[in-house]
């Protein structure tokens, strides 16, 4: 019988009151929306890894640097030469294998396909513990020549997840291996850092005994997961991996793979839990799927405001309208209905609207979440489980939210002052105050998220665009040339050249992209004493300087025509000086009060010397995150020694990128048919490092717009009220000679205070949030009045848009009708 009454006086209030009511349903049904959206994402980001097999369990051995001259840094990834030790001293330790990200190729009629792989141990699946849909996971790694696809890779070469025992001629670095498929991974429906392989292979035997991560502790070409027996095991081995690396990585004398004497000193290991990896590894450096916390519970607080503006806009629009019931309370309570039955019936109106809304929303969340995987680039789907949990309880939440005040106020009323007076009551000040509140309340949010969202676009864009030290406009850098084939790499050089429209070709050994590094410690006799350097090592040819045009700041460029500048061989190094060339980093690291006074200083390697002959500015190639490392650069001419798997980049003009991509690409396979080419602009190779800030940037653009949206509802309904209530006073004021401007600019004042109080509530704590995030980054933005005036005006102007229709209509009231309304 209630459930009929309040059904009834619902859809009475949608015929009599469309505005109020449709504002209300659409307000919350948009506030749930974006809030589930938010929170599936926000769950992602927390659920990643979560399901791995005794995630609790599992742990990757990072390692730590301190180097004199560059401050100490994590790095997510280790030296294999650890893996038998780390078994022989810690029983702990149930099993643990090496893990290496790579590329593996297929190659058909010239055409090569890459698959996200990984190279890894037979115990690989002891380790980690996923299903296996095809194979037996003891045995899918087993042999040598054994491959794991996951379903995609498999249904990409051959159509079907039925691919046991097929052959796969796998292409890596120029040498074709076939491979026999040995096991067909099932799909996974959560995230974890292993999503993306499509392809497993086992370390070859070579790679075991001739690569020098396996051999060396100053190296790092991979990542060692362990599993503990226990999850406190991990903790306990922590606190004793630096008595390890002191045992270890010291070295018998004469042993050049280790560090020598106090390892401890400059080097050290640490175990990352995983499942604790998603947001620790955002303060890791090489670490891909590091995510920072701070964003993510800032998206997931952003929903949650969404859905606090939804009920504040209920809120103010079912006190608005609350008089309107006035005569209709005091009726029914004079027919004898009690108090308690008026606010049961006014909660279970608002109740019954939140279900609407909720079913609404969830409408719009299936509508949202395809959208915001795009944006994200991340698996998100519509989890019903958690939905089938969250939505009822947001219902209730938000009924009791936007239903208890407005039931108090309507079934307080008493019948004989509301049937004697001439006008229905408008809760007073009190009510008044309560609306205004709520709109200040939902615009200061919305201004905050808007600064918010200025602010971290403003970032991303001067991360794609800042300037990188070097001329990125005309510039193609291609991949590296595998091994030291010095005849291979002058053909590549020419063959390079001689492609229609390249102006010049080089040589380096470093460029924009993720990569291995070669650093150093350098060390300057200055008159303070001796000064140590942890320098970044790079060799560059012939043809550098012209295709990258970094800034020189002092001394010169390498000549090739000066004998001295090229680095000398190994046989020679201890007893010839070489020319090098330094970054404005090293500059400063070493002391040097400026560019001018470093050149033709003498700086030391071991046993070798080299002079500084010239300074460039700093030259970045890695994220905007990472300070720029101190640099040295070595000249290689190829006229006796080849490049360690040289980077090949042009500089070109008058033909389209993507035609200049496609001629270079078809020059390499001319020198390297058996090695896939790609050259691709320094933005492309850049984007992985911005992308994620600018992903989460449209997410914060999406809450700003819905934020907006939401307060302006509550705005107009607010104007609306204002609209209904005032017209006898606008008509009095117009009696007594206001004028139409006059009106307007009165109206206009009290609509857009609250709005004015917002502004000035939202400014300093958008300052202080995006202070503290754009502390992240070693380049950055400046926080500028812009950002704040922008989003100020904007509220502005979307407030005075908002209530201008309003407010005209109040202020052209003919003043005899409006009176005699009344």
């Amino acid at each position: 019988m209630m459930f009929a009454t309040i059904l009834q006086t619902v859809l009475r209030q949608v015929r009599r009151h469309p505005l109020y009511v449709g504002l209300n349903v659409f307000g919350l049904a948009l506030g749930i929306g974006v809030f589930l959206t938010l929170t599936l994402l926000v769950r992602y980001e927390y659920s990643f890894n979560a399901a791995l097999p005794d995630v609790d369990r599992l742990a990757r051995v990072d390692t730590h640097w301190t180097m004199p001259g560059t401050p100490p840094g994590e790095v997510a990834g280790s030296t294999f030469r650890a893996m038998p030790f780390l078994r022989e001293d810690f029983p702990e330790i149930e099993a643990g294998i090496r893990f290496e990200d790579t590329d593996l190729q297929t190659e058909r009629e010239g055409v090569f396909t890459s698959f996200a792989s990984g190279l890894t141990d037979p115990g690989f699946f002891g380790v980690f513990g996923l299903k296996l849909l095809h194979g037996v996971p003891d045995q899918a790694l087993a042999r040598p020549d054994g491959l794991v696809l996951s379903e995609r890779a498999a249904i990409r070469l051959f159509g079907t997840t039925e691919a046991m025992g097929r052959t796969v001629p796998i292409n890596r670095a120029g040498v074709t291996v076939t491979h026999t498929v040995t096991g067909v991974l099932a799909r996974r429906m959560t995230p974890d850092f292993l999503s993306d392989i499509e392809m497993l292979a086992p370390f070859s035997s070579e790679d075991v005994t001739t690569r020098f991560c396996f051999r060396s502790w100053a190296s790092d070409c991979g990542r060692i997961y362990l599993k503990f027996r226990r999850r406190g095991d991990i903790d306990a081995v922590n606190a004793r991996l630096r008595d390890f690396v002191i045992r270890h990585a010291a070295g018998a004398e004469g042993d050049h793979t280790a560090f020598g004497v106090h390892p401890e000193k400059v080097y050290g290991l640490s175990l990352a839990k995983l499942d604790e990896a998603r947001f620790r590894d955002f303060h890791v450096l090489y670490a891909e799927d590091g995510v920072d916390r701070t964003v993510i519970n800032s998206i997931g607080l952003m929903g949650l405001l969404a859905l606090a503006l939804a009920c504040a806009n209920a809120v103010n629009l079912a006190t608005a309208r609350a008089g309107l019931r006035a005569r209709e309370v005091a009726i029914r309570k004079t027919l004898g209905a009690s108090r308690r039955v008026l606010f049961g019936q006014f909660m279970g109106e608002a109740l019954l609207v939140a279900a609407i809304a909720g079913v609404l929303g969830l409408a719009l969340c299936e509508i949202l979440v395809p959208e915001v995987a795009s944006l994200t680039g991340e698996e998100l789907v519509v989890r019903y489980g958690l939905v089938g949990v969250v939505l009822p309880l947001i219902v209730l939440v938000c009924g009791l939210a936007s239903g208890v005040y407005p039931a108090l106020v309507l079934s307080g009323y008493r019948p004989a002052a509301v049937l004697a007076a001439a006008r229905m009551p408008s809760g007073g000040r009190g009510a008044a105050r309560l609306r205004d509140g709520l709109v200040t309340g939902q615009f200061g949010i919305a201004i905050t998220i808007v600064i918010c969202m200025l602010v971290i676009n403003h970032q991303t864009d001067f991360m794609r665009t800042a300037d990188p030290g070097y001329v990125r406009d005309g510039l193609l850098i291609g991949s590296a040339m595998p091994g030291s084939d010095l005849a291979a790499q002058r053909r590549m050089l020419d063959a390079l050249r001689a492609v229609p429209g390249v102006v010049t070709a080089g040589f380096g050994e470093l460029a924009p992209r993720p990569g291995t590094k070669n650093l150093g410690t350098y060390s300057y006799d200055g008159p303070a004493g001796p000064v140590n350097v942890y320098l970044l090592q790079d060799t560059v040819g012939a043809g550098y300087f012209e295709v990258y045009r970094p800034r020189l700041l002092a001394g010169r460029w390498f000549d090739i025509a000066r004998g001295q500048d090229d680095v000398p061989s190994r046989d020679d190094m201890r007893t010839r000086m070489a020319n090098v060339v330094v970054n404005a980093g090293a500059v400063s690291r070493f002391g040097f009060a400026s560019p001018d006074q470093a050149i033709g200083k003498i700086i030391r390697s071991g046993g070798w010397t080299t002079r500084i002959i010239g300074v460039i500015d700093d030259v970045r190639f890695e994220s905007p995150r990472q300070a720029i490392y101190p640099e040295i650069i070595l000249f290689d001419t190829l006229a006796q020694r080849p490049f360690s798997e040289p980077i090949p980049a042009i500089r070109f003009q008058g033909v389209a990128e993507a035609e200049m991509a496609r001629r270079l690409n078809r020059a390499w396979a001319g020198i390297l048919p058996d090695v896939a080419s790609d050259f691709s602009s320094v933005d492309a190779r850049m984007a992985a490092y911005y992308s994620g800030d600018e992903r989460r940037g449209r997410i914060f653009t999406l809450g700003a717009a819905a934020a907006l949206l939401i307060a302006c509802m509550g705005l107009y309904g607010l104007a609306a009220f204002a609209a209904a209530r005032r017209v006898h006073e606008i008509g009095i004021r117009k009696t007594l000679g206001a004028t139409g401007r006059q009106i307007v600019a009165l109206l206009l004042g009290d609509f857009l205070r609250p709005v004015m109080v917002a502004c000035l509530l939202a400014c300093p704590v958008a300052w202080v949030v995006m202070r503290r995030w754009l502390a992240g980054f070693d380049e950055r933005i400046a926080l500028t009045p812009a950002h704040f005036l922008i989003a100020v005006a904007g509220a502005f102007a979307i407030a005075i848009l908002t209530v201008l229709g309003q407010t005209f209509h109040l202020a052209r009231a003919e003043p005899a009708r409006a009176l005699r309304a009344e």
